[in-house]
């Protein structure tokens, strides 16, 4: 990968470990480092820009930003049959109890296929029009807010974090609130992506997943179970290399974010309009992992 010049001092450190980073790649102008202590690598806090969370608008879902979606509601019945994936694997792990939040609800989707498995289930989302949309689209309570920061009462039995905590700028705090919001035996379910997957050693920075200042982390299997297991859960961690369904469009969308000129702007339409057709894609560089609460 390409390395580029990196700030030295506490402001480059990780912020997961607070080990010592060293260049990785720059993608958008932005330095990623990868530590030497965790492995695990991140964007540093100097290159984090102030107003990240406002990011996270209408724009970002509807195709309005060169990262996210093209169009999360066209999608809606194709995210549903992966949340409800997720929600079998999450049933399989025999959680101790029905009692589910749901950290990044989005537009409510996951919650409502939750609430329609039987669960008790309950959202936070820090967008204040997704988490309107969210508790309209699911009938669940969605609090608005930081999720490390919100007022919520535990215990949980489920906490899940689906393509969440590679966007917070502090995950070892999300972790730690996690733990102390669980009830014993509960789970803390996340899905991100795989860093040392071959499929990501593959590509390099042009990886889909290496997506700054969108995501700030990127883990690997055995940097994050480490990340757990410091936090306090159960050694033995489950993990699952999940796959997922995605419309044509969200490939044409993926394919002209990693290209330039002319083919660029032709994917770019191509994301644009209504292209029929979904694929199942799975290249093992996705990890759903379940961590238990001792």
């Amino acid at each position: 990968m390409l390395a580029g010049a990196a700030r030295t001092g506490d402001d480059s450190r990780c912020g997961l470990c607070g080990g010592p980073g060293r260049p990785f790649f720059v993608k958008r102008g932005i330095d990623v480092l990868r530590c030497e202590r965790c492995h695990n690598a991140y964007v540093p806090s100097f290159a984090i820009p102030e107003d990240l969370e406002s990011i996270y608008s209408q724009a970002y879902f509807e195709g309005g930003e060169a990262t996210g979606y093209p169009g999360y509601l066209a999608d809606r019945e194709l995210l549903v049959q992966n949340f409800v994936e997720r929600l079998e694997f999450i049933e399989g792990a025999r959680p101790p109890g029905r009692r589910l939040l749901d950290v990044g609800a989005a537009y409510g989707f996951f919650l409502k296929a939750a609430r329609e498995r039987g669960w008790d289930a309950s959202g936070v989302e820090i967008a204040p029009d997704c988490a309107l949309e969210a508790a309209r689209i699911s009938g669940a309570s969605v609090a608005c807010g930081d999720f490390v920061k919100v007022p919520l009462t535990g215990p949980y039995d489920v906490i899940v974090m689906l393509d969440v905590i590679e966007h917070l700028r502090d995950p070892a705090a999300a972790i730690a609130r996690a733990f102390e919001l669980l009830a014993p035996g509960g789970l803390f379910v996340v899905e991100t992506g795989d860093l040392r997957a071959p499929w990501a050693r593959l590509l390099g920075r042009r990886w889909y997943f290496f997506d700054p200042p969108a995501h700030l982390f990127y883990f690997s299997r055995s940097g994050l179970e480490s990340l757990l297991r410091d936090a306090g859960f159960d050694a033995d961690i489950r993990v699952k290399r999940a796959g997922r369904r995605v419309s044509a469009a969200n490939v044409f969308f993926k394919l002209a974010a990693a290209a330039r000129g002319p083919v660029r702007r032709l994917l770019t339409r191509a994301s644009q309009r209504s292209v029929p057709g979904s694929v199942y894609l799975n290249f093992g560089d996705g990890m759903l992992v379940a961590a238990r609460k001792p």
